[in-house]
């Protein structure tokens, strides 16, 4: 895989972000932007304007390590997505970092079978049949109802689905997200040596906090923020930046 980065800021440390699903590099930098040193973004397989190959977690992990080596990366955040792929990273290189972020971890080492997937399902028939109302209809429904009156949702649902219609591998990402877990077996994170902050939201199907709560009960140097209700994109953008700048700085 070719992967073209973007690099900001000057300095150390180098922080590489591995952005979630259907999101993109510009999507993801606001995260970093209370990071000191530089800050490195990449699109994720399916996410570059390619149809790759079939992939899964253990892929994107090595992706992410490629970019990481090669600008010498010793932070990390993963969203969503790309926390999964940080986590199947950290499986099999546990000293790879001195600090990471996990934002929304949505699997640990058990194939999801709830509402997340067969919401995947019905995004990847929308998407087959390109279908803009019901791909927008899609991306709304990630979205607390009690925001979706407001503008920026309105600009964000715009955007991302105009983004996943246009990005012929993001169907190929999606039976990837269906597949195996991010990790074989949780117990091989015990020699993660790392400090790690795990965010999550409460009230998020895509997201359980189940899910960070068990992570960060095997890490061996790890922190968990819980926002006490989902939209935290959207609600609270100012404290989450804050949260990741004081951290990762």
């Amino acid at each position: 895989m070719g992967v073209a980065a973007l690099v900001t800021g000057s300095g150390e440390p180098v922080t590489v972000a591995a952005h979630g699903f259907g999101a993109s590099v510009a999507e993801t930098r606001p995260l970093l932007g209370g990071v000191a040193g530089r800050r490195v973004f990449y699109p994720a397989r399916g996410h570059d304007g390619a149809v790759p190959a079939p992939f899964g977690y253990r892929e994107l992990g090595d992706d992410l390590l490629r970019v990481a080596d090669e600008y010498g990366a010793s932070r990390a955040l993963g969203v969503s997505m790309g926390a999964g792929a940080l986590l199947s990273l950290l499986s099999r290189a546990p000293e790879r970092f001195d600090r990471v972020v996990a934002f929304l971890p949505a699997a640990l080492d058990r194939t999801r079978t709830d509402e997340a997937v067969r919401r995947l399902d019905e995004l990847v028939t929308a998407l087959d049949q390109e279908d803009a109302a019901e791909v927008q209809r899609l991306v709304l429904a990630e979205v607390p109802s009690a925001l979706h009156g407001e503008p920026a949702v309105a600009a964000y649902v715009g955007s991302r689905a105009a983004f996943l219609l246009g990005a012929p591998g993001v169907a190929v990402a999606v039976r990837a997200l269906a597949g195996p877990a991010p990790v074989e077996d949780r117990a091989s994170l015990e020699a993660v040596s790392a400090e790690v902050l795990v965010l999550a939201q409460e009230d998020d199907p895509l997201h359980p906090v189940q899910v960070a709560r068990e992570l960060v009960a095997v890490l061996p140097r790890a922190r968990l923020v819980v926002f006490d209700r989902p939209g935290v994109m959207f609600r609270e953008r100012a404290r989450l930046r804050a949260l990741i700048g004081e951290f990762l700085s």
